[in-house]
Parts: structure tokens; C-alpha cells; sequence
């Protein structure tokens, strides 16, 4: 559809997900103002988190919009949060706290829920070496009885070192057993997330999260598991350059 105006009003909740052909979108937050243009998704944090947006979402010209559906731009989503984190950390939007949960997005603090259960579990994750590769050692060392340290030390290992790819593996490691050992879905699920959202320009990693996902929702019983298969053949194509 081709629009100039007013595309979101102030406080509205957007239901639609556009996706700009052509044109030109202002999005304002705590009045700073960002412009959108070709391939950007309009006033996509507040759809993903299903929030009112803060003021008018505006076509600045004759602007080009197609509705789109998440699980065909399932990749371009990605690459816009990723890309959107510095932009809208100076706003009113928490991104470190969003979590990709059956493709909504929520807020979710799943900081303070690993604390609780390390101090029910009286064990301390404490703080990681400097040097990665001593980290990753300490990390690699923990028993199995010592699991939720281990989620929280891998935590903060791809918040230390956020360029260092194995911090995914781990991620996805420690997430397929904390499944398996605990049977804690909950965590499990947000750490590969994590890889989906921290390491989504790594298509492989990404895809075995998402296999993963596809696997625990599978088990569960939940028809989600269909969507991330979805999910899966379209990175699979991807990683074989058909995509």
C-alpha cells in the first residue's frame, strides 16, 4: 500500500508488521527521532514486544509499505534488532531484557530468576578471568551438580566476550542440558534465544538453536515446534547458499 502520514497514532499497539518498500518513516522516541527507509521494518520493537508506540509513527513522503509475516523475514528481524540495540538502548525500549519466546517477544528478567535459584542452590558463579581462554577453562571445568553456575557463568562470558563465537556453543551446550538434567524449559529456552538474538550473524549456530527449539517444543507438545522447522529450512538454505 502507498501512504504519506500518519501510519501508527500515539499510543496505538501495532497489530501489522510493514515492511517499507519505498519511502521515508519517522519513529520518535523520548523525542529523538529516527528515520527509517528501504527494507526497514516500521516501528518493529513495539510489535515484537506488543507495546503502544510513544508518538505518531509518520510517512515523511509517498511511502511504499507491504505487510509481512515474521516467519518469511525471520532472518532480516534478526539482523534489524541486532543492528536497532545502540539505537534504541538510548530510548525507553529494555532490549537486553526481550526474549524471543514463541516468536512474540516478551519481557522477561531472566537475570533475576537465575539469581534466585543460585542462592536456593547456595553456589556462587562469581566473576570470570580477564583472558577468554582461562574463562572458557573454568567455564568447561564445572561439574554437572554446579549447572545453574554454569548458566550464569556463560552469561556473563558472551556479555564479556560478545565477538567470540563460542560463546553460541556454549549457549547451546549448556541450554541442551539444562533441559536434559534439570528439565528447566524455561532457561533452556532462553539461552538459545540468546545465540538467536547475540550470534545471528552466524547462521550455523543459529540454526542448531533452532533445532534445538524445534526439538523442546516438539516434546513438550507444542505446535510451535512446527514454526521453528520452518525456521530451520529457511537457515538451512541459507548456509547452502539458496537463500
Amino acid at each position: 500500500m502507498r501512504l504519506e502520514g500518519t501510519i501508527f497514532k500515539a499510543g496505538e499497539v501495532p497489530k501489522r508488521l510493514f515492511k517499507i518498500v519505498s519511502g521515508t518513516v519517522r519513529e520518535t522516541r523520548k523525542k529523538t527521532y529516527h528515520d527509517l527507509t528501504n527494507g526497514d521494518f516500521v516501528a518493529l520493537v513495539e510489535y515484537l514486544l506488543q507495546i503502544p508506540v510513544e508518538e505518531d509513527v509518520i510517512a515523511l513522503e509517498e511511502t511504499e509499505l507491504v505487510e509481512v509475516n515474521w516467519e518469511d523475514e525471520f532472518l532480516n528481524i534478526l539482523d534489524k534488532v541486532y543492528s536497532l540495540r545502540e539505537i534504541i538502548s538510548q530510548t525507553s525500549v529494555d532490549v537486553e531484557n526481550i526474549v524471543l519466546d514463541d516468536f512474540q517477544f516478551e519481557e522477561v528478567n531472566l537475570d533475576e530468576y537465575l539469581d534466585q535459584i543460585e542462592a536456593l542452590l547456595t553456589l556462587s558463579a562469581g566473576e570470570l578471568p580477564d583472558d577468554k581462554d582461562e574463562a572458557v577453562k573454568l567455564i568447561e571445568s564445572l561439574e554437572e551438580d554446579k549447572l545453574i553456575t554454569k548458566v550464569n557463568l556463560v552469561k556473563k562470558f558472551v556479555e564479556k566476550f560478545p565477538s567470540e563465537e563460542i560463546g553460541a556453543k556454549m549457549l547451546i551446550e549448556t541450554a541442551a542440558k539444562v533441559y536434559i538434567v534439570l528439565g528447566d524449559k524455561y532457561i533452556a529456552k532462553a539461552l538459545l534465544k540468546k545465540v538467536l538474538f547475540l550470534f545471528s550473524n552466524s547462521p550455523s549456530y543459529c540454526l542448531e538453536a533452532v533445532k534445538t527449539l524445534e526439538s523442546i517444543y516438539r516434546e513438550e507438545g507444542n505446535i510451535m515446534w512446527r514454526k521453528y522447522r520452518k525456521i530451520a529450512k529457511v537457515l538451512e538454505a541459507r548456509l547452502r547458499g539458496n537463500y
